[in-house]
């Protein structure tokens, strides 16, 4: 199906890693390939933590790391949101730092070497002038390994934070403007599970045109977190539920209208599950008993909870579908190649049931994959916070992919040139 060969390394002496899946790592003449270099990552950072921000010069035979900041805000799973910025996503560079005691974004020009500061961003728009973000602050208390701690507001730690929701920026005339608020969100075909909940959005993501974004809304109950998809307009209208079965997790566009989900599709179990008196009487008792008779990661499990990757037309989000059979056992980072029917996707390194990180491509339509690598991990780290997912990147010509690794016991960078037979 494929070819593939790994073009680059990071060093092994030291620690580089770039944060979450489907971002600009890798600069449109596929000559440069951002990294953070950390020196710690069996902790959550800490104020005084810094990652140094650069990038590798494949074409270089020396492939050295050429550092051009520095940042103090980051995390595990999303580093600090380094990418480049569009529309030509070669010249200038961005990420999230802790400045003047708020949370900012550093824009940097790769030519003169200047810097300026915008809010910290979640997403970006294809043309680098729009951005949407969430509440940093207030997601310190919500999901810490996808957060950042440099300040802490206690008076923001609430189940239910009011004026929680989504900004969107103009990064061309820093400007800020809130679009979405968690108490409409709240409104939406409410369930018994979102009482006395905590609330929040994370997992932006605008389409390729940026005329409209997906995002999760999730609530952490007694029993557990639930995910549900939706959708809105640039501006934060016609706010619409894509799928509310309470299991989605991770996401990418196929197109400006389709989207590629790995989640789960209603059925009898995950609607009980949405009940609260389900969950407190019946589902908690029973789930040790589930969990002895059914192993987690198989497709008899995916098939009790509707668990799968899913196409799901934005316009008509009641035709969702089941995909990618093949690879449905387990959860993973969807990448679409733009204009075809090829997926990238990973699996989590699963140590305690013997499963090892895999970068994989995957022919939806034929229903078929093809293993592009297989990896170690550091097994203490894989069933926590500070785990290394492979998080798949695609550079924008569409020939390189790169991922983050625990290969060879140290945090590195890998790329591969691909090429179709």
């Amino acid at each position: 199906m494929f070819k593939i060969k790994r073009i680059f390394e990071s060093e092994i002496s030291k620690a580089y890693y770039f944060g979450y899946f489907g971002m600009n790592q890798v600069s449109a003449d596929d000559k440069l390939i951002l990294a953070m270099r950390i020196e710690n990552y069996d902790k959550y950072p800490k104020d005084d933590d810094k990652a140094e921000i650069g990038f590798f010069d494949i074409t270089d035979s020396k492939k050295v790391f050429v550092k051009i900041g520095e940042t103090n805000s980051y995390n595990w799973q999303q580093g600090a949101m380094l990418q480049f910025l569009g529309p030509d996503y070669k010249s200038k560079i961005i990420w999230n730092v802790f400045k003047d005691g708020k949370y900012q974004s550093c824009i940097y020009d790769l030519k003169s070497g200047n810097n300026t500061y915008r809010d910290a961003i979640y997403n970006i728009a294809y043309d680098g002038q729009s951005a949407l973000t969430i509440d940093f602050e207030r997601h310190t208390f919500c999901r810490r390994g996808y957060s950042y701690g440099n300040i802490v507001k206690i008076h923001k730690n609430k189940k239910i934070f009011s004026n929680d929701g989504i900004w969107l920026i103009d990064l061309k005339n820093n400007q800020k403007k809130q679009i979405l608020f968690i108490e409409d969100l709240l409104k939406i075909s409410p369930l018994s599970t979102m009482e006395n909940s905590t609330h929040y959005v994370e997992h932006i993501l605008f389409s390729p045109k940026a005329d409209k974004f997906v995002f999760l809304h999730r609530w952490k109950h007694n029993n557990g977190i639930h995910s549900r998809l939706l959708i809105s307009d640039k501006n934060g209208n016609d706010i619409r539920i894509l799928c509310d079965s309470g299991r989605m997790s991770h996401f990418c566009w196929k197109d400006n209208r389709y989207l590629i989900c790995y989640g789960g599709k209603k059925n009898k179990i995950n609607k009980l599950r949405n009940r609260k008196f389900f969950l407190k009487f019946l589902f908690k008792p029973l789930l040790p008993i589930y969990k002895f008779f059914v192993k987690d990661s198989t497709k008899l499990s995916k098939m009790m909870t509707g668990d799968g990757y899913y196409l799901i037309d934005s316009e008509n989000p009641d035709s969702m579908r089941l995909i990618c059979n093949c690879v449905r056992s387990q959860d993973g980072h969807p990448v679409s190649i733009p204009n075809s029917n090829f997926l990238i996707t990973d699996t989590y390194a699963r140590s305690e049931i013997k499963l090892k990180p895999k970068l994989l491509i995957v022919n939806i339509v034929e229903d078929e994959f093809q293993v592009l690598d297989e990896l170690e991990s550091i097994k203490d780290f894989d069933e926590s916070a500070f785990r290394c997912d492979l998080h798949p990147c695609l550079s924008v010509s569409g020939n390189i992919i790169t991922i983050d690794t625990m290969d060879k016991k140290q945090r590195r960078i890998y790329a591969y040139k691909i090429e179709r037979n």
